[in-house]
């Protein structure tokens, strides 16, 4: 089924008050492409770990692939779905489906079967492209085992990737060279984009629990963002970027985005390293790119850092997740430029970053003053403001939020106040300086005692212990509290921890109800694609040691 306008929130009076505003343009993705063909036609646009493509050979790649995708029965707002890699076919196909005026629906290549065939299903998706195989996994296999229940997919597109042939039937599966050798006969190089403020993209939150929320976003709620960005950050034509996260995310996305908007060059890096992102900087000249902070402490711990040439440089962003603050400190010490720390989400695009400008020691623990565009309140259980300072739920309005939750009015009545503005879930406050400090999502909260505790307020306490690499609390449940805290820990190598140290350092910082009750030492958290700890999957492993502990204690303690 075909997305269209009707099943978003927009209306003509919010198109004509961004459109007035000068946010909101008639300028579409395919636009971008098609200028930098045209201007900067021999300037190497992506490069990935095999081969790399100017802008002027992207444009007739991608006019290629959009001519077979629309012999294969493509049309304007029909969902193309795309599992691939970090490699220039993502480039290929993106630019295809916005040529065609589909609608692009990307998600990263570690997702599963029940994963997948949620959100197929859910989009009612009619082509989709994937790996033969990535990672030693069999992606076609899994698709035929899904294949049955996906009665809307028309078109399965295999990438070949070089690891080991993967067998597929030439009935239901074609590649992406096949698709381009097969071209519409009326029309060999499509470029019939949707308009700016029609459906460009969806992106689901979440994989297959809970409801589902697949978020919709035009060309314009998307390109404002990054193009505000862009200005920030400084990247024009001269900026080389480096694209660690996975493009099937978020920031991975926006990453390719940004280059294609500023006419730079971007370098596409397969599996995160730290060693190689540090070759990679050296090689390409790198100016920019943006780590998660599981992935800029592996850089920092590189042994190799401080010999590395890392002049070329500008600014490195953080984000995703809470990034602690002795770490930004050492970033910004070792790295030879600003690190700066990024907030935003798949809703509504980038909301505030820390000052490059400024000194770190001015904005660490807050991710910065909101963007002039985007609009930032703090509000109480009863939606009324609360005073500076004090912390409620982030609600925020402005030209980059989403435009609704496809097929989910539910979702879309419970996600707005009264007034227009879009809850975030986030927890936070907002200081004398007018600089967001996030104290936690509220889906996160600890409830302990009926008192709440956000966990990334203690995180950010324990972080500064010397003996401690990474940290995150999570709740575990208890017959008399509710819920009591426990310290998840990752030590650093050669150091021993017990919960009377955790204690010790953190009691003079934080009051009594809030210090951990509990303790567990990893050697990893369970990570997403983007290195944000999944405490989900967290709190479950510590569930199933304390069970596990339990159970052997109550066995020593039994008569014999």
């Amino acid at each position: 089924m075909a997305i269209t306008r009707a099943d978003t929130l927009l209306t003509p009076e919010l198109i004509e008050k961004y459109t007035a505003a000068g946010y909101w343009t008639d300028t579409t993705l395919a636009d971008m492409f098609r200028r930098n063909a045209r201007e900067l036609p021999d300037k190497i646009a992506y490069v990935d770990d095999r081969s790399e493509i100017t802008w002027g050979a992207l444009w007739r790649i991608s006019g290629e692939v959009a001519s077979g995708l629309a012999h294969r029965g493509v049309r304007r707002g029909d969902v193309v779905a795309v599992q691939l890699p970090n490699r220039l076919e993502f480039v290929y196909v993106l630019a295809a489906v916005v040529r065609l005026g589909a609608v692009f629906c990307q998600f990263p290549p570690d997702y599963r079967a029940r994963e997948l065939e949620f959100i197929l299903r859910f989009s009612e998706a009619h082509t989709l492209v994937v790996p033969d195989r990535f990672r030693a996994f069999d992606h076609v296999e899994m698709i035929d085992g899904i294949r049955s229940r996906l009665p809307e997919l028309v078109n399965t597109v295999v990438v070949p990737t070089g690891e080991s042939q993967a067998a597929f039937d030439k009935s239901t599966w074609a590649t992406l060279d096949q698709i381009r050798e097969d071209p519409d006969p009326a029309d060999r190089a499509p470029d019939r984009p949707s308009g700016a403020n029609d459906v460009m993209r969806i992106a689901f939150t979440s994989g297959t629990t809970g409801e589902p929320k697949a978020v919709m976003h035009t060309a314009n709620t998307t390109l404002f963002t990054i193009q505000r960005e862009i200005d920030e950050r400084g990247v024009d034509g001269d900026s080389t970027i480096l694209v660690l996260l996975p493009v099937g995310l978020n920031a991975g996305f926006f990453a390719i985005v940004e280059t294609a908007i500023a006419g730079a060059r971007a370098v596409l890096m397969e599996k995160f390293h730290p060693t190689a992102t540090l070759d990679l900087v050296e090689r390409y000249a790198v100016t920019t790119f943006l780590a998660a902070p599981t992935a800029l402490i592996a850089i920092l711990a590189e042994e190799s850092l401080g010999d590395r040439d890392l002049s070329s440089l500008t600014v490195v962003q953080t984000g995703g997740s809470s990034t602690p603050g002795k770490v930004l400190q050492e970033a910004n010490e070792r790295l030879g430029c600003p690190v700066v720390d990024l907030y935003g989400m798949l809703e509504s695009g980038l909301t505030s970053c820390t000052s490059q400008e400024e000194s770190y020691e001015e904005w660490v623990g807050t991710v910065g003053r909101p963007y002039p565009w985007q609009h930032v309140r703090v509000l109480d259980a009863d939606d009324a403001d609360v005073p500076t300072g004090t912390e409620g739920e982030i609600v925020k309005t402005g030209p980059t939020i989403m435009v609704g939750y496809y097929r989910n009015p539910e979702k879309n009545a419970e996600s707005w106040t009264a007034d227009g503005w879009f809850r975030s879930g986030d927890r936070g406050y907002l200081d004398a300086a007018g600089r967001l400090t996030i104290s936690g999502r509220s889906k996160d909260m600890i409830i302990h005692g009926g008192a709440n505790i956000w966990p990334r307020e203690i995180e950010e306490v324990l972080a500064k212990h010397p003996d401690v690499a990474e940290v995150a609390m999570v709740g575990v449940p208890d017959d008399y509290f509710g819920e009591n805290v426990c310290a998840c820990v990752i030590p650093r190598p050669g150091t021993g921890l017990t919960l009377e140290d955790v204690i010790a350092f953190m009691k003079n910082d934080v009051a009594k109800y809030k210090l951990p009750q509990h303790l567990e030492l990893f050697e990893a958290f369970p990570l997403g694609p983007t290195g944000k700890v999944l405490k989900r999957e967290l709190t479950e492993q510590v569930k199933t040691r304390r069970t596990a502990s339990a159970s052997a204690t109550h066995q020593e303690r039994s008569p014999r």
